[in-house]
This record gives C-alpha cells, sequence and structure tokens, in this order.
C-alpha cells in the first residue's frame, strides 16, 4: 500500500488590524522580539505566517528568525509587513537607527486630502453665512 504525502492545507484568513503603539515596539531590544510582536500582532499562526511567504519560510527559519538567530532578507520586509498586516517589524528597524517610519501618499491620496479639507472649509463658510441670515431675518 502506498502512503501518500498530504500536503497540509494554510488557511486563508486575514491578520488582525491591530494598532500597535510605539511604545511597545520600541521596549523591544532583540529583532527577534519585534519579529515576533509582528507576528503575534497579526493574530496568525506560525505556519500561516510562514506559509504565505513566496517562497515560503521553512519552519526552521522561521523559528531563528522569531529568536533572533537569523535576519528577513530586506527584499523581503514588504511581503512580511503585507502578510501580518502591520509594520512592526521595519518600525522597530527605523527606531534602532534614530528613525521613524512615514506612510508615503500617492498623488491621488494627497489631492483627496486636499479636496476633503477644502470641502470641510466650504461647509463652515456656509454653515456662517446661514447662521448671519437667519439673524438678519429674525
Amino acid at each position: 500500500m502506498l502512503a501518500l504525502a498530504q500536503a497540509e492545507l494554510l488557511l486563508a484568513r486575514k491578520p488582525q488590524q491591530v494598532v500597535v503603539p510605539a511604545e511597545m515596539i520600541r521596549a523591544k531590544k532583540t529583532k527577534g522580539a519585534a519579529f515576533t510582536l509582528a507576528c503575534d500582532a497579526s493574530g496568525l499562526d506560525d505556519k500561516e505566517i510562514a506559509g504565505a511567504m513566496n517562497p515560503p519560510l521553512d519552519a526552521g527559519t522561521f523559528s531563528r528568525l522569531k529568536s533572533g538567530t537569523n535576519t528577513l532578507d530586506a527584499d523581503r520586509v514588504a511581503e512580511f509587513c503585507h502578510v501580518v498586516g502591520n509594520t512592526v517589524y521595519p518600525e522597530w528597524q527605523a527606531y534602532q537607527v534614530g528613525c521613524t517610519l512615514v506612510m508615503i501618499k500617492t498623488e491621488a491620496e494627497r489631492r483627496a486630502e486636499e479636496a476633503l479639507q477644502k470641502l470641510a472649509q466650504a461647509e463652515a463658510e456656509n454653515k456662517l453665512m446661514r447662521q448671519l441670515l437667519q439673524g438678519r431675518t429674525a
């Protein structure tokens, strides 16, 4: 009888969208602790995270990343952040060199934000004008 190896099916769950306070990130003393915090904050199991990477991380590598004896390649950090749904790991790295991360806005996002500010200003002016007109007619 042939024994067939069955591949373990990984769940396709999405990570939790939890905001991790900067103080908690900065309190981590090692890269392994920061990597572990990023994984824990996702709410995903280690196997889910490792399997979602392309190519997948083997269990030994993942364990060494969590212990801090291995480092995640820089070209895989963005993918890791996407998988865990947070930027804890690169935020910790930036803090180690006295920096912080800033989200880059696209031109479209910048324009949309500007339009929302102008709209809020116009609504406030409109409200003031209505109040003035009501005060004069009373």
